[in-house]
């Protein structure tokens, strides 16, 4: 082939070439791969907010419950508690105080009046004095903590003030009883009655005791 034919050739092809189509070749393609990388973006995109909003609602959640249950707890607290004045916080601190000052003396010597583990003299006549000894110790305490829980009745809570009647209705009748029973009051009979008063003043020592420390724990000045 000479070359006037080649170049014929040449020719031929480019003005057989259209320009139009090739541009609209690229522009299309172009357009499919963006097309097509811009709905796996969005895909990928709707799949990741979808997975974050879900662990975002779980951590809300699992936040809101933690408030809800701090709520809870703070109006549970808040409904147990009772507000008083600090003028009024101290003086019922102060009568209970003085109460169990007393009282407590009062259980110790209640404790010896009768006590579990004993020295019985053989001859009646030393066991009236026993028993007298004994009785001239405890009727000074018992009445120390009549006097005591009486004046101070308007600041004590009625839950409190029943226990202690109690204590002070038992420890009468135990002293009644003895003063009652004479020597016999150191029989075997004698210490059977004591018991039972013991077990009745010992119960109504430590329910009070309870009651105490929950009304000072409810206790808030304001």
């Amino acid at each position: 082939m000479n070359d006037s034919t080649t170049f014929e050739t040449i020719l031929y092809r480019v003005h057989d070439f259209s320009w139009t189509t090739f541009l609209g070749s690229l522009i299309g393609g172009g357009a499919t791969a963006w097309l097509t990388v811009r709905g796996l973006s969005s895909h990928l995109a709707d799949r990741w907010l979808t997975r974050y909003k879900s662990e975002l609602d779980k951590e809300f959640e699992k936040y809101r419950d933690t408030l809800e249950q701090g709520r809870k707890r703070i109006e549970a607290d808040l409904g147990q508690r009772t507000y008083v004045s600090k003028a009024q916080f101290d003086t019922e601190f102060d009568a209970i105080k003085d109460i169990f000052a007393a009282l407590g003396k009062l259980r110790l010597s209640l404790n010896g009046l009768r006590p579990f583990f004993d020295w019985i003299p053989d001859d009646e006549e030393s066991r009236l004095q026993l028993v007298s000894a004994r009785l001239g110790h405890f009727k000074p305490l018992l009445d120390a903590l009549i006097t005591t829980v009486e004046s101070a009745y308007p600041f004590v809570p009625d839950d409190i003030y029943e226990q202690l009647e109690i204590c002070m209705r038992t420890g009468t009748i135990e002293m009644k009883h003895i003063e009652q029973s004479g020597a016999k009051a150191l029989s075997p009979s004698g210490y059977e009655d004591g018991a039972k008063q013991h077990e009745k003043f010992t119960t109504a020592y430590f329910a009070a005791a309870k009651q105490v420390r929950e009304r000072l724990r409810r206790l808030s000045e304001i």
